[in-house]
């Protein structure tokens, strides 16, 4: 007999929703529950082998005509799910494109339609079996209909249903009026329990006999159920499945044929949402590349004379590690119609490659090509890169990370996509790491450079996006490379003495720490460290879990005097194996100086990071933080460090971008801006404000600018929630423009689902609806982006200025390192006076703002002196 298999879809979201840790698509939409729903109905058809399946939705407003009857009815379910609408959409998506049918009515339950559809296939000739958890549906249970529940791998049957619930199927209504079911909030009968309500069933059949025989019943049963009688005839209207919906399907019409699924459109959905782990490999993914390989000088002149004057797409094949060591194998090389792979092995070669991309007449598409071309230079080749289109791609995703498969896959190429979602397609690899054929690998990614191109350029003329690609990050990239070539000098000799220092500090902080606990331990060990201060010397914890987390520790540090030291510890040490015993390992031998990377893809604002190693992160307040700076010191006696930074950048882009006339007579007149605030915040004349009325000024000041609430700025001024409350109220009565431009800023970005800075950068801000805490946390990123991305897009349109300006002059001086809003220069003698000037000129007009840029500089033969 044909067996129809019924999907109840809402009981396998909700359960994938709640289950699972949150998931995020490329484009930041959550996907957990369609990954658990995916997994767990690949798992059902491959166990099961359905020839007829149907997938059942809620409809719109479902609950309705339950609600009507009791407005409780499921209020439990009605907390806020936020993208889980969005998601079931996604679901919905994926089994139309494995050939399910999926049925919803507006206004109606998944769970009535599943009764109506079941009553109809017993009736066409079907067994069916329904897939869920639900009890509600064990009614429908009979000799030719059972329920599968995929996450026990149980068949519940006739006999399964009477053995677990003591009644029938055509009972379980009825034993739910009495019982109640608290998942979909059936009241049912306060003080009757299952043996109760199966004892009751079993004499009455029926919950309408048994309201109708109440004489038969004594004592407590009868004023029990004479007392809800009203209550128990709703639980029965309510928990009972309406079985008369009509469709216009055929049985015949859920048939299910997994030979007919379209591999390739499930790939494409499999990537788009981030679940490559599921997608289907195909082996024909690399047959519609034919690269040829390149080995003679000869043959090589021939193909650049092809390609010259075109569009190129273009990567490198490298081993090594650290930039000035790469060392190229090969050049993968695409024009419209033709790939060549050339294996770089002579002089001949290399003079040839240096040549072809000089000309200003070809055009030369990478991605991730910066890393390419530190490989390609240390060859002797020097790149003329038109475009980077990971900085497009970055620009165009609003800054979520969009892998290079998807951009295959949106652009139409979805074999090649699928080839790279098994082999990391992100940019080129050191030849050794690549799992397959680097000719395949390489030939591959060059070829699909122009069609990614196209696509691109496309979506940033759409977006308005072209500008800030074209005048701001693609040639700020050129500017970077520079920097990363040049790398930053660094005195091992001042690190070894350094880490003989800390050594010793180190050891004895170490000491002093077991003699106030009277035993040695592991101080690294959380579990170890968690035992001695809440068992052995008792400090009441401030959670369950007995954390030792810094901020943890931070909040008990007046508990005990061990643990400053033990927060002292911690920080000795990671300033050891961070910073102190790990930069020396980055020295390049040949230069003398460390080549960090700048990366303009690593955050959503816009900000440049930096790797390999982090320079950015290195304290400055701290004594230890200047020890280390001090390290970083100049080679040539003749040379300084120029060190140019923004005086309260962000605070003046708050400014800007409020016009809150307030904060702008402040920078307008040159008051020292935190004072200004407290003297406005606490009401007291300008010469008359404290230090330490100054110090909570500028807290609130630079809080408001990352979205800071009350409680995050009661945590760093150790005051109460009401106190630090009442600063920011007074805050923004002095300043109400401030407060309406964050007010509109984050009602603009819950609209819109995005930021934008001055520029035009987006970042998508999609999570606002998922719980109070995540719509909090979009209103913070959505101020502090637009204020802090627009402070990035300042500081990168000075250092173009400023690098036009030193190549026009044909200046010596450097530009080694940008620290957010700082640059850093190596400068000779003879053009400090020269490169102060020129540096805090072009910074200060790198934009026009209502109030004025001002850029401090500093000169001295260290970082930390500057």
């Amino acid at each position: 007999m044909k067996k129809l298999f019924v999907l109840d879809v809402s009981g396998f979201v909700f359960r994938a929703y709640f289950a699972l840790p949150e998931m995020r698509g490329p484009n930041g939409e959550s996907t957990q529950a369609v990954f658990g729903f995916i997994r767990s109905l690949d798992k059902l058809i491959k166990d099961l082998s359905p020839e007829y399946v149907v997938a059942v939705f809620d409809g719109p407003n479902n609950k309705q005509s339950r609600q009507e009857l009791y407005a409780d009815y499921k209020s439990n379910r009605d907390r806020q799910l936020g993208d889980l609408p969005e998601q079931i959409r996604l679901v919905k998506q994926y089994c139309e494109l494995l050939g399910i049918s999926c049925l919803e009515e507006k206004g109606v339950e998944a769970d009535d339609v599943i009764a109506s559809i079941t009553k109809k296939a017993v009736a066409d000739g079907f067994e069916v079996c329904i897939c869920t958890a639900d009890k509600d549906l064990l009614q429908l249970v009979s000799s030719r209909v059972s329920v599968f529940n995929p996450w026990k791998e149980q068949e519940i049957q006739y006999n399964e249903v009477l053995s677990q619930f003591g009644v029938p199927p055509e009972q379980i209504a009825d034993y739910l009026a009495l019982v109640g079911d608290s998942s979909d909030n059936i009241p049912g009968v306060s003080g009757c329990g299952p043996k109760k309500a199966q004892a009751l069933l079993k004499e009455f059949q029926s919950v309408e006999e048994l309201v109708a025989n109440t004489e038969r019943l004594s004592g407590k049963t009868k004023q029990m159920i004479e007392d809800q009688k009203e209550t128990l005839l709703l639980s029965k209207r309510l928990a009972t499945l309406h079985m008369d919906l009509a469709f216009p399907l055929t049985t015949e019409e859920f048939a299910f044929s997994p030979q007919a699924i379209d591999s390739a459109q499930l790939n494409t959905f499999y990537l788009q949402h981030g679940f490559k782990a599921l997608v289907k490999h195909a082996e024909t993914a690399t047959s519609s590349i034919a690269v040829q390989t390149v080995t003679d000088p000869v043959t090589l002149k021939t193909v650049l004379e092809q390609l010259k004057g075109g569009e190129v797409g273009y990567c490198a094949a490298y081993t090594g590690e650290h930039l000035p060591s790469l060392q190229l194998h090969g050049v993968a090389l695409a024009g419209a119609n033709q790939v060549f792979y050339i294996e770089v092995s002579g002089v001949q070669e290399i003079a040839l490659l240096k040549d072809f991309f000089a000309d200003k007449a070809t055009q030369f598409f990478g991605y991730r090509s910066k890393r390419d071309n530190h490989a390609l230079r240390n060859s002797g080749i020097d790149v003329h890169v038109t475009a980077d289109l990971v900085l497009a791609e970055h620009l165009v995703s609003g800054g979520a990370k969009i892998s290079f498969q998807t951009l295959l896959m949106e652009s139409g190429h979805i074999q090649e996509a699928v080839f790279f979602s098994k082999e990391w397609g992100a940019g080129s690899l050191p030849v050794q790491s690549l799992p397959r054929d680097p000719l395949q690998y390489f030939g591959m990614l060059a070829s699909k450079l122009l069609a990614i191109k196209n696509y691109l350029f496309v979506k940033l003329e759409e977006k308005g996006l072209k500008d800030i690609f074209e005048t701001v990050e693609q040639p700020l990239e050129a500017v970077l490379f520079a920097m990363e070539c040049v790398g930053m000098p660094l005195d091992s000799q001042g690190l070894a003495v350094l880490d003989r220092d800390l050594t010793k500090e180190l050891e004895e902080c170490s000491q002093e720490i077991y003699d106030l606990v009277g035993c040695e331990f592991n101080i690294k060990s959380p579990k170890q460290l968690s035992d001695i201060l809440y068992q052995r010397l008792g400090i009441e914890p401030v959670d369950k879990a007995k954390s030792t987390k810094a901020e943890v520790l931070e909040a008990l540090e007046d508990r005990h005097e061990i643990i400053p030291k033990i927060l002292m510890f911690r920080a000795t040490e990671k300033m050891l194996s961070t910073y102190v015993r790990a930069l020396p390992k980055q020295i390049n031998a040949g230069t003398q100086r460390i080549h960090p990377t700048f990366n303009q893809v690593g955050t959503v604002t816009g900000r440049l990071s930096c790797q390999d190693p982090n320079l950015q992160n290195i304290p400055v307040r701290s004594e230890r933080g200047r020890s280390l700076r001090e390290a970083f010191r100049v080679k040539k006696d003749n040379d300084y460090f120029l060190a140019a930074d923004y005086s309260q950048i962000e605070l003046r882009f708050l400014a800007h971008l409020s016009q809150d006339e307030m904060l702008k007579r402040a920078f307008n007149s040159g008051e020292d801006i935190h004072a200004f605030t407290a003297s406005q915040v606490f009401n007291v004349p300008l010469e008359q404000v404290t230090k330490q009325q100054r110090y909570q000024a500028k807290a609130v000041n630079f809080g408001l600018v990352y979205g800071q609430q009350a409680y995050g700025l009661s945590k760093i001024l150790k005051i109460s929630v009401s106190e630090a409350q009442g600063l920011m109220d007074a805050y923004f009565a002095r300043y109400p423009l401030a407060a309406e431009f964050i007010t509109q800023t984050i009602e603009q970005a819950s609209k819109n689902q995005k930021v934008t800075t001055m520029l035009g950068r987006e970042r998508i801000l999609s999570d606002w609806e998922s719980s109070p805490g995540a719509r909090a946390a979009s209103g913070r990123l959505a101020v502090n982006t637009r204020i802090q991305g627009s402070a990035a897009e300042l500081i990168k349109l000075a250092m173009l200025n400023i690098s036009d300006e030193m190549r026009s002059r044909g200046l010596k001086s450097r530009l080694l390192l940008q620290i957010h809003d700082e640059l850093l220069f190596e400068v000779p003698a003879e053009e400090l006076e020269e490169m102060r000037s020129l540096v805090q000129e072009k910074m200060e007009s790198a934009m026009e703002l209502s109030v004025p840029l001002v850029v401090n500089v500093l000169i001295g033969k260290n970082w930390a002196e500057c």
